[in-house]
Parts: C-alpha cells; structure tokens; sequence
C-alpha cells in the first residue's frame, strides 16, 4: 500500500509534465526557419480603411510571431459590426515552403464551444429546445443521474461529466495514440457516458469538453440533423463562415499544417481524431470566420436579445454562489484589466482553445464596438498565451484608451 501511495504521488508530479509537454517536441525540436526578408505580413483590409492602421496591425502581427518564437499566427478585427483587417505571418506549411495567409484554416480548439453555444440559442429562439429541460430518456444509454442534467448545465460546465481522464492525456501527449474515428456524435458518447459523474449537476464548476460532446447529441435531435449539418444550417452558412469545418485526419484544402513550438523552435504535431468532440473542439476555421461568428451574434435578426443575453450571463451554482471561470454559456465573462491596465477594467467576452498543434482566442469587447480572433498552428502553452496576448496587443493598437469611450459592460 505504501508503494501504491509514492507511486500516486509520483504520478501526480509528472502530470503536469506529462500533460502540456509533447516528448517527440523536446527531442527532436528544430529552429523555425526565417521568413524571406522580402515578404511582409498578408493582409486584407476593407474599403475605407486606414491605411496607417493596417500598418500598424500588420507590424503588431508579425512582431507577435517573431517575439514570441511561433510558426505562424493569423488574426482579424471587426469594428461597429464590419470585418476591417485580417492578417497573417509565418508558414503554413514548413515543409511545403508555404506561407499563411488570412485564408489559411487553423485549428479553432475549444474555441468551437461558443460556436455550438451560438447553434444552441438559436434552436431555443425557434422553440426546439428547452435549456432547462433535463435529458431525460432522449439519448439512448444515458444512466439515471445523466437524464437529469440539463441543456444549460452542459453548456457551463455543471454538469458533473468529467473532463479528459489521466490516461487520454497519457496516450496523447507521449504519442501512443492510434487515432480512432467515430463516425456519428452518438458513437463518440461511449468514450465517457459509463463514467459516474463527479457531482451532482448545479452543485460546483467542472471544465468538460465530454459535456459538449454531449450537448452536442441533444442539439442533433432538437433539430432533426447531424450535428455538422446544423452548424451548417444554423451558423456556418448564416454568417458566411464559408472556411469553417468540422476537422478531420485525411487532407483538408487550406488547411495548415500543425506544429509544436515555442521560443523558435518546433517539431510536428501528432495526428489526432477529434471526431468524438467536434462540439468541444473539432472544428477548423480562420480568424476572419470566427470574427464573423462575433459580428453575428450581435444582431437581432440572427439571435434574439433574450436569447444573446442569456448566453453571455454567467450561470451560477445551486447555491446562488458564481462560478469559478464567470462561465456563460460557451463563453468566459471578465470585467478585465489587461487590455488598458488596472485603471481601467473592461468588460470582454472571449474564449480560448489549445490542442494539439493549435492554439486560438476570440474575443468580443463591447464597449469598443471590436470583435478579434487570433489563432496559430502550434498547441504548446506558449501558443495559447502568443494568441491570447496577440488579441489584446492588436485592439490597443486599434483602439487607445484616449480614443475610447468608458466600459459600458455588456450590450442589452
């Protein structure tokens, strides 16, 4: 028994390690060639536009890359509801010898949870979901205490599911897996619906991609469709989303190649299947769609006022006490000091996603009238902090504190 103990403690050491760490990175790492001396940033920017502000973001961009030792980062910006600069700097494809552009996909990561929140309300706007209504027997091979977790509980992480176990992160990050393909959401539900939950649903706060997955499921049968077909249906095609996909392991056109690297270096990716979490994170998009996704839902003719308030209003625990993360529904809620420092807190709804060989942030500030994405193809922590940080750094460029109106926190 006392060997079983020291040899949990010593896994729970190696952990952390374990989780973030790709071993085949830290051995077989290689410089990021430099970008040709003659290609600048790529960017796009709409009529009207200033010039010296696409400079500016252009430069932002491409210091990001450089300073921060990634392959490459794309990023957008919209302002008072209009996509104004997409831009992009570093290979796509190292291998190939490509460069990004504003077009390349990337993988979104758990970015695509508030892209399966926005398809949820607008089911609920058509009256073919009840947020509160537990699943009951509607999904075949769910146990009791699964039934009664609700639609809303799924989308803030209350549910009770678990999140990945030790071992799927195990076999992920020292490159044992042998990817395996589900071919339907209900087929993917197997890898955890066995799993008793860890609480009771409402009671505490458990980050859970496997509850996506989940919602995922109810979503399909709300409305009569695969679940990529109503995100077709419902967000995709609605807000010209036309780069957006659910990812897949065979070759996709546009899309980058993945990498781990930080501080000027890299390695490959390994393969993976997201194909039991498309909902949670198994989607691949630009910066430019995910900015259209923010424009979207901002309008009235694509989600009701009711409908967007209640998907950015934190929901809180049983007990009437806040969540940890101020989760929503698919989106964090912070009143936050890093865009103008601590003199001046301001309201941002976002989202972050990292996984293997991808990092993405998307960001809504409301006061500011301003939308932006970030993403690059590397998925080392290093990448998630770069396209976060990046995000910020591009909306300060666009808007200073002197230009800009006070917080005025979250619209309607």
């Amino acid at each position: 028994m006392k060997k079983l103990r020291q040899f949990a403690r010593l896994l729970c050491a190696i952990a952390p390690m374990v989780a973030f760490t790709n071993p085949t990175y830290a051995f077989s790492k290689k410089p990021i060639p430099p970008v040709p001396a003659a290609t600048v940033s790529t960017s796009t920017t709409s009529p009207g536009f200033a010039a010296s502000s696409a400079a500016a973001l252009d430069q932002a961009l491409r210091n990001a890359v450089l300073n921060k030792g990634m392959v490459s980062m794309s990023a957008a910006i919209a302002t008072e509801g209009e996509l104004k600069w997409a831009g992009s700097f570093g290979w796509a494809d190292i291998e190939g010898g490509a460069l990004a552009s504003p077009s390349t996909r990337y993988r979104t990561g758990s970015v695509a949870k508030p892209i399966t929140a926005i398809a949820m309300m607008r089911l609920v706007d058509r009256g073919q979901l009840e947020l509160d209504t537990p699943l009951g027997g509607s999904i075949a091979g769910l146990s009791e205490e699964y039934r009664s977790i609700t639609p809303r509980q799924l989308a803030s992480h209350v549910s009770g599911i678990r999140h990945y176990a030790f071992s799927e992160i195990l076999s992920s990050s020292l490159g044992f897996k042998s990817p395996k393909h589900y071919d339907s959401v209900a087929d993917g539900l197997n890898v955890f619906i066995g799993d008793r939950l860890r609480f009771a649903p409402g009671t505490k706060f458990l980050y859970s991609t496997w509850g996506y997955s989940l919602l995922s499921r109810k979503l399909e049968l709300a409305a009569n469709a695969t679940f990529p077909q109503l995100l077709q249906t419902l967000v995709f095609e609605p807000c010209a989303m036309q780069d957006t996909a659910v990812d897949d392991i065979a070759p996709m056109k546009g899309r980058a190649r993945f990498y781990q690297a930080e501080g000027g270096n890299y390695s490959p990716a390994d393969p993976i299947d997201t194909s039991n979490r498309i909902a949670g994170g198994g989607l691949v998009s630009t910066p430019a769609d995910l900015v259209r996704l923010a424009i979207c839902a901002e309008k009235d003719r694509f989600l009701s006022p009711a409908a967007r308030k209640t998907m950015w209003t934190p929901v809180n625990l049983a007990d009437g006490q806040a969540n940890e993360q101020n989760y929503a529904l698919g989106w964090r809620i912070d009143k936050s000091i890093r865009l103008f420092g601590k003199d001046r807190p301001t309201t941002i709804i976002h989202h972050g996603g990292q996984q293997e060989g991808g990092a993405s942030f998307l960001a809504i500030v409301p006061s500011l009238g301003v939308s932006v994405a970030v993403m690059s193809n590397s998925g080392t922590d290093a990448a998630r902090q770069a396209v976060q940080d990046t995000a910020y750094e591009l909306v300060r460029q666009l808007k200073s504190p002197e230009n800009s109106p006070s917080s005025a926190g979250l619209p309607r």
